[in-house]
């Protein structure tokens, strides 16, 4: 009978979670920049501010932050990021962002159930390029559990 209620709420979860699709968020919408994102956890959604809004036809300096509650710990923390134009990839990135021995950053270390806010200046050059752009980002920790997944869509004329 355990197994069968196990087996049950397990199926239920999993429906749960395929079917959940988290609202597209407007970053930033300018006449001829837009950078908008949807979280593609399906457990969590993810916070993602950008201040000030401009556009991008010079260098251009910001501030973002990121919030997001931990489902799991982060003692390594591992990107992963695809930057797409139509459907040709212009650039693979992965990066440790947190090592045991090298924490770069605050929220290196942080455990499950702590909210994290992280805060940082960001610098844009101006972009050569027009067009819409799909960047996907997923962060994973020490145990392959994905901490947080976005697609980003940024758009410029």
């Amino acid at each position: 009978m355990e197994l069968s209620f196990l087996s049950l709420t397990l199926f239920f979860f999993t429906t749960m979670a395929e079917g959940v699709h988290w609202p597209e968020h407007v970053v930033c919408s300018s006449p001829h920049f837009q950078l908008s994102y949807a979280s593609c956890d399906p457990f969590q959604d993810v916070g993602f501010t950008l201040n000030p809004c401009t556009d991008l036809h010079v260098q251009s300096e910001f501030n973002s932050t990121i919030s997001l509650l931990l489902q799991h710990s982060i003692e390594e923390l591992y990107l992963s990021l695809d930057l797409l134009h139509g459907d040709q990839k212009l650039l693979h990135y992965d990066e440790y962002l947190c090592l045991h021995h090298l924490p770069r950053f605050p929220f290196c270390g942080r455990k499950k159930g702590e909210l994290i806010n992280h805060d940082w200046p960001l610098k844009i050059k101006s972009i050569p390029f027009k067009g819409l752009f799909n960047i996907w980002i997923q962060l994973l920790n020490q145990d392959g559990y994905q901490i947080a997944c976005a697609n980003v869509t940024l758009i410029h004329d």
